[in-house]
């Protein structure tokens, strides 16, 4: 006896030939051989021959199939030959749909067909489907499942698997009880196995096969769909593409209005008439409900179907598909295919391929649409430029001139001709400007940049602009700049007229009011002093009248010392003299001082401030000007209320609140309350009196000592002004 490994060596198939499997099949028919060699008979001997010889067949015509029908008639009749013994075998293979098991081949079985189908859980072959294992009766006529076929005898049944997954059975029988032992079981198990294989690798080349079709198909539509990018010529190219990819009769595509959150048919071919154009709501029609279950759907008899929209009751289509066009899930339009031939039906196939299809038009559909929207903006964007007052220069990275407006070249004289691929800078400044100009240039590169400033024009007159450069980035990359340049010439004159009025209304109010207070104050003396002459002399009847003449001489003083402030405040000369100062001095004399005031409305004056409000280092005088000018409105406009003052204190800052229980005011009012020569109102002004210009003066000398004043009002609930200083005045 030869060395069993050399003799299996010599038995097994090549790998090229049966694959591993194949080799498994011949290493069971070596194993058959090592133990039957030991009986050292020659006709023993020579029958293994012949059962591995048929073993070796076997496993190439299963490898040599190029289809599953090729497949499985070569394992029935491989496993039928001579030297095996299997008279009685068939082939089974699942219905994915149904679950039943459907005979693809057969040997030795009398009267059957192929198609043959036997129902889910029947039968005895039932049990490796479901068990994924080969399983052995011994003796069929005591299994109540058994589906009489030989109608005695015993069976083998071995699961087909692809994958791992079952997809069938392979079923052998005897006309003899107990007639398969371990050898039949491993020799059904191993052709079970190379069937499985061989089956995935057909299937596996004929899906490739389908998908390298289909993928030329849709590259050539792609390629088509992607050499225009004009909108209504891509919707045309897709539909022809669709009704040759698929087979149809003809078809529809339409575009998502989303403003009007309607489709527009956008195309139409052989639907039985031009329905470009039409609009449809979204779940209307087939296109309509894709639209809004964004799910494809296949509608065999159309004009059955509840859902058809009224716009197509003239059209004689039968069948109809439809998907819904997306990208993600945005919605970008929908497509239709008809088949008129009532013997055309659409099926699973016919709408996986459509599902390939659609993405792509919609894609493509996008990109059209897209680049239309650049195109209109485009034309939008350059019609804005060219009819832009404001003259529009771009420059390259270099500062070259690449395009310049009508109006650049009205400001500065130059035609387009002249100064495109010139330097910017050296065209439209002086040697004095020319610094100021590269600095705006340069600057420009990173931020936008805005000022004003003089340039020349082509004849060297100087134009004053108010000037604007940004730099142009695409795509996170600096291509270039753009310089806007405003002629402000009227703008500037105007603005030198007003400040030249303005300081000559400053220096006469500062004039008028230095000469106002001289004799305003011999007044006020003279009067005071003839009070005092008449008290003593005991004239009667004078002492009134000489009240009122003082009376009236202070409130003329007090508003011309408010005009005087206030002119000096717009001047500049009025500067902020900080010192450190007890903050309790300041609010114990100007409550001293307002209180007459309060009183005399019948007024409350509470304080609340801290045990120790301690020092601030400001002007005292000014602070001491703005409180007093808060309580004696609170004052003046509050009768028979409170007048509160609250102070506050934290590590940097202190809070001065004054509140009343007064007219209060609106929104509106309080809005312009700190505007110069303006109240509330009209009638509060004509009630209260006064110039107008106490808060407005109060605000500047808060915002002088680095602090502000804000104010809260209701109409009939009163106000508050919460002025708010750093405890150290900045320099």
């Amino acid at each position: 006896c030869h060395d069993r490994r050399a003799v299996a060596n010599s038995r097994q198939p090549k790998a090229g030939v049966g694959g591993a499997v194949g080799q498994a099949i011949g290493l069971a028919a070596a194993q058959i051989y090592f133990r039957m060699s030991k009986t050292s008979s020659e006709a023993r001997f020579s029958h293994l021959a012949r059962r591995q010889a048929a073993l070796l067949r076997l496993s190439t015509g299963i490898a040599a199939a190029h289809d599953e029908a090729g497949i499985f008639n070569a394992v029935v009749r491989g496993l039928h030959d001579e030297a095996l013994g299997y008279k009685f075998l068939g082939l089974f293979l699942l219905d994915p749909t149904t679950g039943e098991r459907v005979l693809r081949a057969s040997v030795g079985w009398p009267g059957v067909h192929d198609g043959f189908r036997v129902a889910p859980g029947a039968g005895i072959s039932a049990r490796a489907i479901e068990d994924g294992k080969l399983n052995y009766t011994p003796d069929v006529r005591s299994d109540e499942n058994y589906i009489a076929s030989l109608a005695s005898g015993s069976e083998v049944d071995v699961p087909l698997k692809v994958n791992d997954a079952t997809v069938g059975v392979l079923v052998v029988e005897s006309s003899t009880p107990d007639a398969f032992g371990p050898e039949d079981f491993e020799i059904l198990t191993a052709a079970a196995d190379q069937a499985g294989i061989a089956l995935a690798r057909v299937r596996l080349l004929a899906e490739e096969r389908r998908r390298a079709d289909e993928h030329a198909a849709l590259l050539d539509s792609m390629a088509a769909l992607a050499g225009d990018l004009e909108l209504n010529r891509v919707l045309q190219v897709v539909l022809e593409r669709a009704v040759a990819l698929l087979g149809v009769t003809g078809g529809e595509v339409a575009i998502f209005d989303q403003p009007a959150g309607e489709l527009v048919v956008m195309a139409s071919a052989n639907i039985g008439k031009d329905s470009t154009g039409t609009r449809l709501k979204i779940g209307e029609g087939a296109m309509g409900h894709v639209a809004r279950t964004l799910e494809p759907i296949i509608i065999p008899s159309y004009h059955e179907w509840l859902g058809q929209s009224a716009k197509y009751s003239d059209v004689r289509v039968h069948s109809v598909m439809a998907a819904p066009l997306l990208i993600g899930r945005r919605l970008v339009g929908a497509i239709a295919t008809i088949h008129s031939d009532p013997n055309r039906v659409f099926g699973p196939e016919d709408l996986r391929l459509l599902n390939l299809f659609a993405p792509q038009v919609a894609v493509a559909i996008e990109n059209a649409r897209l680049f239309t929207d650049v195109q209109r903006q485009q034309a939008y964007f350059e019609s804005l430029v060219r009819e832009s007052p404001v003259a529009i220069v771009t420059l390259d990275q270099k500062a070259r001139i690449t395009m310049c407006n009508p109006a650049f070249e009205s400001l500065f004289g130059y035609t387009a001709a002249e100064v495109l691929g010139r330097d910017l800078d050296p065209l439209i400044t002086t040697e004095a400007t020319r610094k100021e100009a590269v600095a705006y240039t340069q600057a420009a590169t990173d931020r936008a940049i805005h000022g004003t400033g003089r340039r020349v024009r082509k004849d060297r007159t100087l134009v004053d602009v108010e000037i604007l450069a940004v730099p142009v980035v695409v795509r996170d990359e600096r291509v270039g700049l753009m310089a806007l340049y405003h002629d402000i010439t009227e703008l500037t004159k105007a603005r030198h007229d007003a400040e030249t009025a303005n300081r000559a209304k400053t220096q006469f109010l500062a004039s008028m009011s230095h000469e106002l207070r001289t004799p305003l104050n011999a007044i006020i003396g003279y009067s005071e002093l003839l009070r005092e002459e008449a008290e003593e002399r005991e004239v009667e009847g004078f002492a009134v009248d000489l009240d009122r003449i003082r009376g009236a001489g202070r409130h003329l003083l007090m508003m011309i010392n408010d005009v005087l402030d206030l002119s000096k405040i717009e001047a500049g000369k009025v500067e902020v003299q900080p010192a450190p100062f007890p903050v309790q001095r300041v609010i114990d004399e100007v409550t001293a001082t307002v209180e007459p005031l309060v009183k005399r409305n019948s007024n409350r004056l509470a304080v609340s401030c801290p045990a120790d409000p301690g020092t601030m280092h400001s002007d005292e005088i000014r602070i001491r000007q703005v409180l007093f000018n808060l309580l004696s409105n609170a004052s003046k406009f509050t009768e028979q209320g409170t007048i509160t003052l609250d102070v506050a204190r934290d590590t940097d800052w202190i809070s001065f609140a004054v509140s009343d229980t007064g007219i209060g005011m609106t929104p509106e009012q309080a809005g312009r309350l700190f505007e110069a020569f303006v109240q509330a109102d009209a009638s509060i002004a004509a009630r209260f009196g006064g110039t107008g210009l106490g808060l407005a003066i109060s605000r500047r000398l808060c915002r002088l000592m680095g602090g502000d004043i804000e104010v809260a009002s209701a109409p009939e609930k009163g106000s508050t002004f919460t002025v708010r200083l750093p405890v150290t005045a900045p320099a």
